[in-house]
């Protein structure tokens, strides 16, 4: 049935597709469908910068915390949930700007994050799961009204509500201002990049693969090109739509994106064989410069891309059937999940684990996350950080049904962590 419809025309209803959801949804697809340049200005911590630190990492607070007989005495609770970041721009000079976030979602039921800026618009944080109970992070990118912001300080207010947690509670690990530039922006005509264009061009590349490269018109002036996916898969930044631009930023750097190209003509090569066929994926490119650090170009998407069906294998995603709520292990309580497929292991050619963690500590357990009571190197060193593993899994290890994920930590207090969209098997095996 689908062929019936013209290959323009469903390229054309999936891009008003996009734009309406960029209107009702604040998130990866607001804005992203047209080429231009951006300024990034970063949170920076530090008195020097007008942002104390009562704790190493930015905290907000419910209301309640301040008051509780035993939270409230904890430095955490010290932090007013203002931060400020510096954007020397003249805002009659942008397109608009974006507010982006690295954001740990939280205490399990904490609810209503939300964001005030400069005193004047407040926008809400969507809720990926938090205010379920769920362990979350996520990376929104918050379309702000062109007069919210002013030449200079800008004032960020956070705040949440206590829910029906013990303590609402959610970290800032990062925040952006990203200015977009108006294509005659006078810094723009000074560099001499006015005019400057950029594109991503795909062709296919041996089996299941394909080249992509980024034609521009100034290539000796670019230092790093960063291709990011539209597509569907394992959704590892906590987005809930089936189909989002895939990758995350940590420490500003860029996390599962499809790779990074430093070199004319940006080559690299996306190897597809562990993503399910489908139709309508995208690619775009974030182009970085040699001068200017926090100057960035991103192209528009190059959409209409297919994975096509395999005539000899078939490559699926199997989520967990239910996840605990909230995944987590702590002082010596085991978690667990159970993934089911529906094909033999013995069709099996290669499996995947994929899973987010919020790394808060194993104890003095060694093997802190199992696969059907087989170690997997999941976790980390405890540093109370988000972690994405996409590990190979040995087919033999795996069952048609009752897959267990567990995990197990005995630490008093912040253990081990399951983020959603939770653990979930990506399966390539021979069509029957």
């Amino acid at each position: 049935m689908r062929e019936v419809i013209p290959r323009g025309y469903r390229h054309r209803l999936a891009r008003w597709k996009r734009w309406l959801v960029g209107l009702l949804l604040p998130g990866w697809l607001a804005g992203q469908t047209a080429a231009g340049f951006e300024r990034w200005w970063w949170f920076e911590p530090g008195l020097e910068h007008g942002n104390p630190m009562p704790n190493r990492r930015f905290r907000v607070n419910a209301p309640e915390a301040v008051l509780h007989p035993k939270f409230g005495s904890r430095n955490e609770t010290f932090s007013s949930g203002m931060m400020q970041i510096r954007m020397p721009e003249d805002p009659r000079l942008l397109e608009g700007a974006d507010l982006y976030l690295e954001l740990w979602g939280g205490h399990p039921g904490t609810a209503n994050k939300r964001v005030t800026i400069n005193g004047r618009s407040t926008y809400a944080i969507a809720e990926v799961g938090t205010a379920s109970k769920h362990c979350t992070h996520q990376y929104p990118v918050i379309r702000l009204k062109p007069s919210d912001l002013v030449n200079g300080y800008n004032a960020l207010q956070f705040a949440c509500d206590q829910g029906t947690t013990f303590w609402g509670h959610f970290i800032v690990d990062n925040a952006c201002l990203r200015a977009r530039l108006k294509p005659d922006h006078p810094d723009l005509v000074a560099a001499g990049l006015v005019g400057f264009a950029a594109a991503v061009e795909a062709r296919p590349h041996q089996s299941e693969r394909m080249v992509l490269e980024l034609r521009a018109t100034a290539p000796e002036r670019i230092a790093g090109v960063d291709y990011q996916g539209y597509y569907r898969g394992y959704n590892e930044n906590g987005a809930i739509e089936p189909f989002t631009w895939h990758g995350f930023t940590k420490h500003r750097r860029p996390e599962a994106y499809l790779g990074r190209a430093t070199e004319a003509p940006f080559r690299i090569v996306w190897d597809q064989s562990m993503l399910p066929a489908q139709e309508g994926a995208a690619v775009r490119a974030i182009v970085h410069f040699r001068e200017f650090a926090n100057l960035v170009y991103t192209t528009a998407p190059l959409e209409g891309l297919r994975i096509p069906p395999r005539p000899d294998h078939v490559v699926e995603l199997y989520p967990a059937r239910e996840l605990p709520a909230p995944f987590w292990s702590r002082a010596g309580r085991r978690q667990h999940a159970t993934i089911d497929l529906d094909v033999e292991p013995e069709r099996i050619e290669r499996a995947e684990l994929h899973i987010v963690l919020w790394d808060g500590g194993r104890g003095s357990v060694e093997h802190p996350v199992t696969l059907n009571g087989h170690p997997v190197p999941a976790a980390g060193e405890g540093e109370h950080d988000v972690l994405y593993r996409r590990l190979e899994i040995e087919p033999r290890l795996l069952r048609r049904s009752g897959n267990r994920v567990e995990i197990f930590s005995d630490t008093e207090h912040h253990g081990i962590e399951v983020l959603l969209p939770g653990p979930a098997l990506m399966i390539r095996a021979r069509a029957r």
